[in-house]
């Protein structure tokens, strides 16, 4: 449960400070426009940061599993 709460809490800062730099680069206007754009920005930010610290686990684990079945294919043409 550890990698989760360490994609959630990355997830959660880089959105946070996307939507912040978004509100600076947005001069702080206060328009329906902006209002819609936040949360979809957050929540866009928070997928893409999760997704991606996912997928680099995923990698890791295929990298690991195709080593050892080069191992066992290895052991096996040895005999």
């Amino acid at each position: 449960m550890r990698w989760l709460g360490g994609a959630t809490l990355a997830s959660l800062v880089g959105a946070y400070l996307v939507v912040r730099a978004f509100e600076h680069i947005s001069g702080g206007a206060q328009n329906a426009v902006v209002n819609v754009v936040k949360p979809g920005l957050f929540v866009a930010t928070w997928t893409a940061i999760t997704t991606g610290s996912g997928m680099h686990d995923v990698t890791k684990r295929v990298r690991s599993l195709r080593e050892k079945a080069m191992s066992w294919g290895r052991r096996l043409d040895a005999r």
